[in-house]
């Protein structure tokens, strides 16, 4: 049987809606980090991603659209249903997305983690073997507890039922979500936690 790991069609999701609150309110995708706006840092890590290639990539954003637009990517605003929703509602655009652009999965990540592994899309994709619906890095703890990065996720396209449903239900929590899907973990060391670091504070672009 072929799966999402060996022939689908990718599409990835840049997850840039957010308030930022901890950067004082600012519209983080577009704040400076190392000379470029943080969300052309992590398109330029989705571009160089190793032996994988995306048929698909957007951008979900809620404020300066017109300015996202500039990267020539489609730009996805949260449904005016889930606007206060928080992250699961672009999840949930991204899903509609992909599906639309025929892929069969999608991966998400977020605008304020440029430094992601040049090898993670490669493994998530190889761990979405079949009867898999979510595939999600963890990064093993110095004191043996698993932290799950759920902002990395890669999805089916066939989780958008499932996420309707929570976000009826009152589901706001990306992991909350993500459990009910049983996720494949895909395993990192402690060490490559700066990899997955977010930048969430004005001092964390310096």
């Amino acid at each position: 049987m072929s799966s999402v790991a060996d022939t689908g069609r990718l599409a990835a999701v840049v997850l840039a809606g957010g308030e930022g609150r901890r950067m004082g309110g600012q519209d983080k995708g577009l704040l400076l980090w190392q000379g470029q706006p943080l969300v052309d840092a992590v398109l330029a890590r989705i571009r160089a991603q190793e032996a994988i290639r995306f048929s698909a990539l957007a951008l979900s954003a809620n404020r300066h659209l017109d300015v996202y637009a500039t990267r020539g990517l489609p730009v996805l605003p949260d449904a005016p249903a889930h606007v206060g929703c928080g992250p699961l509602a672009g999840l949930r655009e991204a899903l509609r997305f992909a599906q639309a652009q025929g892929c069969e999965a999608v991966w998400v990540l977020p605008c304020d983690a440029p430094r992601m592994p040049l090898d993670l899309a490669r493994r998530l994709r190889a761990a979405l073997g079949p009867g898999a619906s979510a595939a999600v890095p963890v990064l093993e703890g110095e004191a043996g507890e698993p932290r799950w990065q759920p902002a990395h996720a890669l999805l089916t396209v066939d989780t958008l039922a499932a996420l309707d449903a929570a976000l009826a239900q009152g589901e706001r929590r990306v992991m909350g979500w993500l459990r009910s899907l049983d996720p494949v973990a895909v395993p990192y060391p402690p060490t490559a936690a700066p990899a997955f670091a977010n930048l969430n504070r004005p001092e964390d672009l310096i």
